[in-house]
C-alpha cells in the first residue's frame, strides 16, 4: 500500500476538514431561524459601551441629537435619532442645553422638533441602515456628519433602528423592516409635516432593498413622489447576492460552489425572503415618473460587488424603455424581452471624473422633467465608508436643489 508523505497528508486532512466546516456552514443556514440571524445580524449589539440613548458619548454636542421612540401599525416600538443642522443647533444651544438630555417620551413636545417642523426651507434625510448594530454602529454617526455637512443650515436628518436592532422591539422580517420604513416617512410627511419634496431617502447595504420596497409601495398606492433616492452599495435581490456575497469582504458564502451550479440552484430554493429590488425598481419607475434615483458604489467594494448596483442601473434603463413605448405604463409583457447588457452599456452616458470615479446616466426614453437615473462609481470607499465621503454630500445637495 502506498503510504501520502506526511506533508501532503496533513494538507489532505486540512482540506477535508475546511469542507467539512464549509458543508456544516451550509446546512445551518438551511435552518429558518439560523438564516434569518445570518442575513439580519440583528442580534449583534455593536457598539457596546456608548449608550445611545445619550449621543453624546458618540461626539454630538449636548441636545444636537433628539433621542424617541415611533410606533409602527402593529404596535413595535422602533428607536430613532433626530439630528439637527449644526447651523441650527448653533443658533439655539443655550437654550437646548437648558434641557434635559436622553430619550423624550414625546418628540412632538421638544425645541428639535418645533425647529424642524416651523422651517418651510428645512430638509430632512430619512436614513435607513444596512443589517447588524444600530443605528450608531461603526461609520453611521461620521455618515450623520458628512450629510449634514451638505447644508448645515437646512439638512435634518432622522435615524432609526428597524424591529428586533439596537432598542426596537420586535423581530425582523421583510414585511416588517417595510412597515417600519414607512411608519419613518409617514412621519415626516404627516406627524411632522414636512412635504416629501423636501424629504430625500438614503438606504445603505440591507437598507437598499428596504428603500426600494418602502418607495415603492407609497409610489404605487399613494403616489408620492420623494425628493430622491440614494441606494448605497445596494443589492439587485436576495438570491443573487448570496451568489457573490462574501462575510467582511473575506469569506465566501457560495461562490466556492460556482463550478457546480445545480447545487447553487437548489440552496437558493431554502431562502425564504427574496427581497427582489429589480421588481421593486420596475415599479417605482413605472408609477414615479418624476423619480430621481442615484446608486453609489465603491469600485473596491469587497461585501456587496458593484456588479449588483450595475444591475440596478440596467434594470431601471429597461424599465424606463418599457414606460416611454406604453405612454409611461409599464407591462410585463414589455420588460420581458430587456436591452441586452452591451446595449444598456453601449447607450448609456458616461462622465468621468479621474481618479474620483465616473457617473453612468440614461438619457434615452426620459421626458423632460422625467425620471433621472444615475450609476455612480467611486473607486475607494469599500463598503462602508462610501457613506462618509464627499460624492455622497455633492448628491444630496444635487437633489435637494441646494
Amino acid at each position: 500500500m502506498v503510504s501520502f508523505n506526511p506533508t501532503l497528508k496533513g494538507a489532505y486532512w486540512s482540506l477535508v476538514g475546511v469542507g467539512g466546516l464549509y458543508i456544516g456552514f451550509l446546512a445551518l443556514l438551511l435552518i429558518p431561524v439560523v438564516q434569518k440571524n445570518f442575513f439580519y445580524l440583528h442580534n449583534v449589539r455593536l457598539p457596546i459601551w456608548p449608550d445611545i440613548t445619550r449621543p453624546e458619548q458618540l461626539g454630538f454636542a449636548g441636545n444636537e441629537v433628539t433621542p424617541f421612540y415611533l410606533t409602527t401599525p402593529d404596535n413595535e416600538r422602533l428607536f430613532a435619532w433626530h439630528i439637527l443642522p449644526q447651523g441650527v443647533y448653533a443658533k439655539h444651544r443655550d437654550e437646548l442645553l437648558r434641557r434635559d438630555v436622553g430619550l423624550v417620551s414625546d418628540i412632538t413636545q421638544t425645541l428639535g422638533f418645533r425647529l424642524l417642523k416651523e422651517d418651510k426651507e428645512a430638509r430632512l434625510i430619512v436614513f435607513f441602515h444596512g443589517n447588524a448594530g444600530n443605528l450608531a454602529q461603526g461609520y453611521r454617526p461620521d455618515a450623520y456628519r458628512t450629510w449634514a455637512g451638505a447644508d448645515s443650515s437646512r439638512i435634518h436628518i432622522l435615524a432609526f433602528d428597524y424591529r428586533g436592532f439596537g432598542r426596537s422591539t420586535g423581530d425582523p422580517s421583510e414585511e416588517g423592516l417595510i412597515t417600519d420604513a414607512i411608519t419613518a416617512l409617514n412621519f415626516a410627511m404627516h406627524t411632522v409635516g414636512i412635504d416629501p419634496s423636501r424629504i430625500l431617502v438614503l438606504g445603505h447595504s440591507l437598507g437598499t432593498a428596504v428603500t426600494l420596497g418602502a418607495t415603492e409601495r407609497l409610489a404605487r398606492e399613494q403616489g408620492i413622489e420623494f425628493a430622491g433616492v440614494i441606494l448605497c452599495a445596494a443589492f439587485a435581490k436576495l438570491k443573487t447576492l448570496i451568489l457573490t456575497y462574501s462575510i467582511g469582504g473575506v469569506i465566501p458564502i457560495l461562490s466556492p460552489l460556482r463550478p457546480y451550479p445545480i447545487v447553487q440552484k437548489w440552496l437558493m430554493m431554502f431562502v425564504r425572503e427574496p427581497w427582489d429590488g429589480e421588481e421593486r425598481l420596475k415599479s417605482l419607475i413605472q408609477h414615479s415618473p418624476h423619480l430621481k434615483l442615484t446608486m453609489l458604489h465603491a469600485h473596491n467594494d469587497y461585501e456587496i460587488s458593484s456588479t449588483q448596483s450595475l444591475v440596478l442601473f440596467h434594470t431601471a434603463a429597461n424599465a424606463i424603455m418599457a414606460a416611454a413605448k406604453n405612454g409611461q405604463s409599464a407591462t410585463e409583457g414589455e420588460l420581458a424581452s430587456p436591452l441586452e447588457f452591451e446595449e444598456v452599456e453601449k447607450r448609456k452616458q458616461r462622465l468621468e471624473l479621474g481618479d474620483e470615479g465616473w457617473i453612468d446616466t440614461w438619457v434615452e426614453g426620459v421626458p423632460p422633467g422625467g425620471w433621472k437615473i444615475e450609476h455612480r462609481m467611486v473607486k475607494w470607499g469599500a463598503h462602508d465608508q462610501v457613506i462618509t465621503g464627499s460624492t455622497i454630500k455633492l448628491v444630496i445637495r444635487e437633489m435637494f436643489g441646494l
